[in-house]
């Protein structure tokens, strides 16, 4: 029989009218953004006295954007069961290998060490949205003792992109992010703005780095200050999906 431990810190209890915040609310509202409520999330949304810039920052020079609302769930298990639990909760089969993420729709697996894994899934998505549920009955079947601890709460995170997002994270950042070395789905524990961290390419323009949940304002105040020096600035998650999904 598996045994789990299941350490969900994510507030989806309590009353709806109860949002959770991101570390780096009070910086984006300074700088304009407008909030909306997603998924029990204020969200910054777009940085409307700055709408013509959104686009041109995420197309021509550089943009960041808080991303902290990801669902991020920690997984721990010796490297069989590990395996064991990935592959049944991405439904696809899915085998890690060292330093690559896997992505099924709306969510991706990254492997940290052989007997940890980080998932990050977008709350909106269908199947990223019902991640827990997966991981959780996934769990069930799981040979072993598995450790399942939702850090959605525990991890602020960034989203860079835009051309210049590589010379925007070479400015606080000594992971090479060079394609060559970190090519898209490229994955990389690290010292971030010099604490620890994680990178993840997501794809050639895009880069999302995470650091604990106690230094997101540390990490805008430092990427915002590198950015400015770009010709960027922030942009919200609606122009992020847009350019995304175009």
């Amino acid at each position: 029989m598996s045994m789990s431990a299941l350490a969900f810190l994510q507030p989806t209890g309590g009353s709806a009218a109860v949002l959770a915040r991101s570390s780096m609310e009070q910086c984006a509202r300074a700088a304009g953004a407008s909030f909306e409520s997603r998924t029990g999330w204020n969200v910054a949304t777009s940085y409307s006295a700055q709408a013509h810039l959104e686009h041109e920052r995420l197309t021509r020079t550089v943009a960041f954007a808080d991303s902290s609302h990801l669902i991020k769930l920690e997984l721990q298990a010796a490297p069989e069961a590990l395996a064991a639990l990935i592959g049944v909760a991405s439904g696809k089969g899915l085998v890690l290998a060292p330093g690559t993420a896997g992505r099924t729709p709306g969510i991706w697996w990254c492997p940290v060490t052989p007997s940890r894994a980080l998932v990050l899934a977008d709350p909106e998505h269908s199947a990223g949205g019902r991640i827990r549920e997966a991981v959780s009955e996934a769990t069930a079947t799981a040979p072993g003792l598995v450790s399942v601890v939702d850090l959605t709460s525990g991890l602020a995170a960034l989203t860079l992109a835009g051309p210049g997002c590589g010379e925007l994270l070479a400015r606080f950042c000594a992971i090479d992010s060079r394609r060559s070395v970190t090519p898209v789905d490229g994955f990389r524990p690290g010292s971030i703005a010099r604490t620890p961290g994680y990178l993840l390419r997501e794809r050639d323009d895009r880069l999302l780095v995470l650091v604990g949940w106690a230094l997101g304002e540390y990490l805008w105040e430092v990427v915002a200050d590198a950015a400015g020096h770009l010709g960027g600035g922030p942009v919200g998650a609606d122009a992020l999906k847009d350019i995304a999904d175009a």
